[in-house]
């Protein structure tokens, strides 16, 4: 029937509203979430013409938006630059709609790597490769933000074999690149249905973050673009990666805490984290640990994964100086199946 996954998202529901799904016999009900208001970003002078910069647009109806709102963007292709998230809302894009990030760089601000706070601490703002660093914005921010979904079957794409983000790739140009999602002291944070695509680097990376799902989404990148890893968790719990459909040009997931300063400083492990029904194909390693790892990585369970032509199946990479911090425990891999993967295990 043309049926490849096993992990199902449903649309088309009311907020507010009890339902009862039955499948193979089985019923369950359940009541979808309260919803305050609908914004529709064409209500706010969005285009979604492929041509006109819709990003104001956009981002004005998502900070006009009040608690437990839905900021709805309707078919069309709107031209964006970085979108900022804010707490408690909830983001549709509805099939159809595509949101096509700029390739030029002065589109995207800098963020500065961290700030010293008045009582000695750190306000972080930015990281590259287990370090903060000063970095573009990516395409999706989320700063200090809780309670936010991204759903629909719409697509974010990154756009960047039309730039110069993958040209060069090693050398930082005013700031390292943008990835496809930055988290940062963030919670209970959603991404369901929609697709993730063609991304300047990583395509997710929370941050020191916390209750995540990501569930029944799409990230892909051609085989031969640079560091566009699927999804990275550094230092964050909770973590829940559900029927997941990885094609990439790096690791499809690699699971970090941080180089040497940050893994000592904060002590941090990537922790409680679920990845099961998920597709993991033509990336170099399937499901990698570190190599920034020094805060750990406790608490990990990959199951009833498709691992399909990728270099490495289960990777776990370290190296001298990570520090005592630098644990790895509670690690599972069960009901694996892998195809043509060059060496399953290192």
């Amino acid at each position: 029937n043309g049926v490849n996954t096993n992990v199902f998202s449903i649309y088309g529901l009311v907020p507010n509203q009890s339902y009862e799904v039955e499948v193979m016999g089985n019923k369950k009900t359940f009541k979808t979430d309260h919803e305050s208001v609908s914004l529709n970003v064409k209500d706010f002078n969005a285009v979604g013409d492929g041509v006109t910069n819709d990003t104001n647009a956009i981002q004005m109806a998502i900070l006009s938006a009040p608690k437990d709102a839905r900021v709805f963007i309707p078919e069309g292709t709107y031209l964006v630059g970085p979108i900022f998230l804010k707490s408690d809302i909830t983001i549709e894009l509805t099939k159809g709609t595509t949101l096509l990030y700029l390739t030029d760089r002065n589109a995207y601000p800098m963020m500065p790597a961290r700030y010293i706070k008045h009582d000695g601490s750190f306000y972080e703002l930015a990281s590259w490769e287990g370090v903060p660093a000063k970095q573009y914005a990516s395409m999706i921010t989320g700063i200090n933000v809780s309670n936010v979904k991204i759903i629909g079957e719409g697509v974010f794409d990154g756009n960047a074999q039309n730039g110069d983000w993958w040209v060069n790739h090693k050398v930082m140009r005013g700031a390292w690149r943008p990835n496809g999602l930055f988290l940062v002291h963030s919670d209970h944070v959603g991404f369901q249905g929609v697709t993730i695509k063609n991304t300047p680097s990583w395509n997710l990376h929370p941050y020191f973050s916390n209750d995540l799902d990501f569930i029944d989404i799409k990230i892909l990148s051609p085989k031969d673009s640079p560091n566009t890893d699927g999804c990275d968790p550094e230092a964050c719990d909770h973590v829940n990666v559900i029927g997941v459909d990885f094609s990439v040009g790096d690791d499809c997931i690699a699971i970090k805490s941080g180089k040497y300063d940050l893994g000592m400083k904060y002590r941090r492990p990537t922790s409680n984290m679920v990845v099961r029904n998920c597709m993991m194909a033509y990336g170099h390693g399937a499901v990698v640990l570190g190599s920034e790892m020094s805060g750990g990585i406790k608490d990990l369970t990959v199951t009833q994964c498709y691992f399909k032509e990728t270099d490495r199946g289960l990777r776990i990479k370290t190296r001298r100086g990570r520090g005592n911090s630098a644990i790895i425990d509670g690690i599972t891999f069960e009901n694996i199946y892998m195809d043509n993967v060059l060496t399953p295990l290192v």
